[in-house]
């Protein structure tokens, strides 16, 4: 009898939690996933570089959970939140920041949205369409960052879509007394999207919060999609002033090939070019295989090369300089 009591308290906990976030229209999602590595060109300890095997979070599919919802206001109007922490299934390990994907509050209706918060910047919104995105990507470059990232104490306003058409606007606060322009970030984003061609363009200016200078990106991609494979092109342009002065780009040249209804293909040749600091090139093959609309198999082919005293590597820390890493990786995803 004790063991039933305790059975039925249980499911009626679950129930009501389950009823609750009906009514709010609260849904708690997520992923996760693995990739085995094999890497050549890993620092190793007193210098030189050797290859190495890891076993770490999923390069196409990032781990994370997350909690999302709203409240209809009536009116066209709703309430919106989203609270996301990434997850290292490797280690099982969190961000020392939990909620470090997304924590934010907003409205939404037929003005489009605000948000305020921890959140995505509005280049991630339309850019990864693109430029390759996932671990092995462009916004990797230090110079390139904003191509996707989120940011703290940000307000960002997103246009309902109107004919294809599209855009946002986000601004990161300083949050500096007597200074408030120190520490801010602007990205300014539009994308146009009719049939099988899409176009897209972003502006991101950031000033430290204690040197001179500003930092400022723009982008601009485009893809055409023939049916048996989706073209992709990205370029950006970076100049540095806070804490050096340099200036320079990267290409991204794409294309997306589903084999069949389960099976894709896609392959990127992504260089940056820098007028004095470190260049750097990597071709990018990368493969998916669904076993189910929820869990898949992919891997991901990677040569990468470094010249003008550049040390980049994707894994297992800097290389030598002006050599290059070789990367396979195999792994498996699952949504929920």
């Amino acid at each position: 009898m004790k063991h039933a009591s305790l059975k039925t308290v249980v499911l009626a906990v679950f129930a009501s939690i389950a009823s609750l976030a009906q009514a709010q229209q609260t849904t708690v999602y997520g992923a996760i996933g693995t990739d085995v590595i094999y890497a050549t060109g890993v620092a190793k300890t007193g210098g030189g570089s050797g290859s190495s095997l890891y076993v770490n979070d999923n390069a196409i599919v990032n781990s994370r959970i997350g909690i999302k919802g709203g409240e209809d206001l009536g009116g066209g109007l709703a309430a919106e939140f989203n609270l996301e922490s990434s997850v290292s299934p490797d280690t099982g390990k969190t961000n020392a920041t939990f909620w470090n994907r997304n924590a934010f509050i907003g409205l939404k209706g037929g003005f489009g949205s605000v948000r305020v918060g921890h959140q995505w910047n509005v280049a991630d919104d339309y850019m990864c369409g693109y430029f390759v995105c996932g671990f092995y990507a462009p916004f990797q470059f230090k110079e390139f960052y904003s191509l996707s990232d989120y940011y703290d104490n940000t307000i960002k306003y997103t246009t309902p879509n109107m004919g294809g058409l599209q855009g946002g606007v986000s601004y990161t606060l300083g949050e500096q007394a007597g200074k408030t322009s120190a520490g801010q970030k602007f990205q300014a984003a539009a994308n146009y999207s009719s049939g099988a061609f899409g176009l897209g363009a972003v502006i991101f200016t950031q000033k430290s919060t204690t040197l001179p200078g500003t930092d400022k990106m723009y982008a601009l991609g485009a893809s055409y999609d023939l049916g048996s494979a989706k073209l992709r092109l990205g370029y950006a342009s970076a100049e540095v002033k806070i804490g050096g002065d340099d200036k320079g780009s990267v290409i991204d040249l794409g294309v997306d090939v589903p084999l069949s209804a389960t099976t894709s293909v896609s392959a990127d040749y992504v260089a940056k070019d820098m007028d004095k600091g470190a260049d750097v090139d990597f071709f990018r093959v990368r493969g998916v295989y669904a076993l189910s609309k929820r869990t898949s198999l992919n891997a991901n082919f990677i040569v990468l090369k470094n010249s003008n005293g550049g040390n980049f590597a994707f894994v297992g820390g800097n290389t030598e300089v002006d050599k290059g890493q070789n990367l396979l990786s195999v792994g498996i995803t699952h949504a929920f």
